[in-house]
């Protein structure tokens, strides 16, 4: 566990302890999940596609799944917008 100080651009540092245990490359991409009072960072990994086919097999969806899919990660990532929006 480490604390560390939010930034002047809003910017906070992994430190080396949290990245020994969690490896992130610079660059990478990190989901950000928001739950009040906490943010929790979930390393993205790079070859996306064959995590998801390691964990869950051969994944197979359609167009409506994939709408769904992509209306519920927005209403997740966005809620202020989904209130005014519906």
């Amino acid at each position: 566990m480490s604390i560390v100080e939010v930034g002047p651009k809003y910017r906070v540092t992994i430190t080396r302890d949290v990245r020994k245990k969690i490896p992130v490359k610079v660059g990478q991409k990190i989901y950000l999940l928001a739950r009040f009072p906490y943010v929790i960072l979930i390393p993205i990994p790079e070859k996306i596609d064959e995590t998801l086919a390691e964990l869950f097999g051969d994944i197979t969806y359609n167009r409506e799944e994939r709408r769904l899919a992509e209306k519920q990660l927005l209403k997740e990532t966005n809620p202020l917008e989904n209130r005014f929006h519906g």
